[in-house]
C-alpha cells in the first residue's frame, strides 16, 4: 500500500514533456520552497563568446503544437533573427543551438495556453539576453526552474525559464548587454527534456515570438498572360447614338 502511494505522488509531481509544458499566469507568486544553491559553474561566462545569429529555426519535429509554417526541409518560413519591438530588435532563437519543439498558441490537446516558444537541445548550450536591457530577477522560480527576467525598456520584457544554470554575475537592477550569455540549457523545474522555454511580453501582453512584429504575408497570383499593345474599347451606347 505504501508503495502504491508513492507510484500515485510521483506521477502527480512529474513534469510535463517539452512539447506539453503548462505554464501559470505570468504574474508571479514566491515559490513556497527555493530550490538547493546550485553548485559552482564550471564556465568562466566573462570569456564566453557572443550569441550566435541564426539565419534559420527548424522544428524538432512536425508533431509538435503551434509551429506555424513549417517548409519542406522543416523550417519555420516566416522565421527571421529578430523581432522588431518598441524597444528595438530582439533575438527571436537566443540560444546556442535549438530546435523548436512547441509553439505559441492554445493547445487543444491540453486545453491549456502555452505562453512562450521551447527551443530544444538534448546536449544543452549557452542561452543568451535576447537584447540589451536590466535584470529583473534571476532565482529559482517554481515550475519555472531557473529562471531570468530582463527588461529591455519601452514595455517590452523577455523571459527565460527551466535553465541548468544562471551566469552567477546576474544582479536584479544590473544593466546587460545583447548577446551575453546569461545561463545555460536545461530541464530544471516542470520540464523533463533539456530545452530553453521563452516568453516575451509587449505592454504587459505575452506575445508569440516567433511571429510578433512581422509584416502580414500575402497570397499573390501570378502574371500568366501580358498583351503587347493597349486594347481599345468600343465607346459606351450613349455616346454612339
Amino acid at each position: 500500500m505504501r508503495r502504491l502511494a508513492f507510484v500515485v505522488c510521483a506521477l502527480a509531481l512529474g513534469g510535463c514533456a517539452v512539447t506539453n509544458t503548462s505554464y501559470p499566469s505570468p504574474t508571479y507568486s514566491a515559490p513556497v520552497a527555493q530550490a538547493p544553491p546550485p553548485p559552482p559553474s564550471a564556465y568562466n561566462y566573462a570569456a564566453v563568446a557572443r550569441a550566435p545569429l541564426h539565419s534559420e529555426l527548424f522544428a524538432c519535429n512536425r508533431g509538435g503544437s503551434n509551429l506555424g509554417e513549417i517548409g519542406l526541409r522543416g523550417e519555420a518560413t516566416r522565421y527571421t533573427p529578430y523581432m522588431d519591438t518598441p524597444a528595438g530588435p530582439v533575438l527571436r532563437n537566443p540560444t546556442e543551438a535549438a530546435c523548436m519543439s512547441s509553439g505559441f498558441g492554445w493547445r487543444n490537446m491540453s486545453s491549456r495556453q502555452h505562453n512562450g516558444i521551447d527551443l530544444a537541445n538534448p546536449s544543452g548550450g549557452f542561452i543568451y539576453a535576447a537584447g540589451a536591457g536590466r535584470i529583473v530577477t534571476a532565482d529559482w522560480r517554481g515550475g519555472y526552474g531557473n529562471f531570468v527576467e530582463i527588461d529591455h525598456g519601452r514595455g517590452v520584457q523577455t523571459r527565460y525559464a527551466h535553465m541548468a544554470e544562471l551566469n552567477p554575475d546576474l544582479r536584479p537592477g544590473a544593466h546587460i548587454q545583447e548577446g551575453v550569455a546569461i545561463g545555460r540549457m536545461g530541464m530544471t523545474g516542470n520540464a523533463t527534456g533539456v530545452h530553453l522555454h521563452y516568453e516575451v511580453l509587449v505592454d504587459g501582453l505575452l506575445v508569440d515570438p516567433l511571429h510578433y512584429g512581422i509584416p502580414p504575408h500575402y497570397q499573390t497570383t501570378p502574371v500568366t498572360q501580358t498583351f503587347p499593345d493597349p486594347i481599345t474599347l468600343p465607346p459606351p451606347p450613349d455616346l454612339q447614338q
